[in-house]
């Protein structure tokens, strides 16, 4: 028989299983997958969030990982972002765009 619970009020002790008990066993793996799968929090991909930074000064390919350290620096004081995210596009003539 089931227990029944009065949903005005929280569930009593009773029911939770008692560690004495011989069928209680505290080390078995609970599955949740399930829970994890319907709950789990999806992070949004894509362009629908971007920040563009104007005024940076022009750099070349060997200087253009200090540039981007310090552009994690910074943003990731306000922010998360990663140094892949990151598109700093080179010219043909080896510099960044202005």
């Amino acid at each position: 028989m089931a227990p029944s619970f009065d949903h005005s009020m929280a569930p009593s002790f009773e029911y939770l299983p008692d560690p004495e008990d011989e069928e209680y066993d505290e080390d078995e793996d609970v599955d949740i997958s399930d829970l994890r799968e319907r709950f789990e929090v999806q992070l949004e991909e894509g362009l629908d969030t971007f920040v563009v930074v104007d005024g940076l000064p022009e750099v070349t390919e060997e200087t253009r990982p200090k540039l981007i350290k310090f552009l994690l620096r910074k943003l990731n004081s306000v922010g998360k972002t990663r140094e892949d995210s990151i598109h700093m596009p080179i010219g043909p003539d080896g510099k960044s765009h202005k």
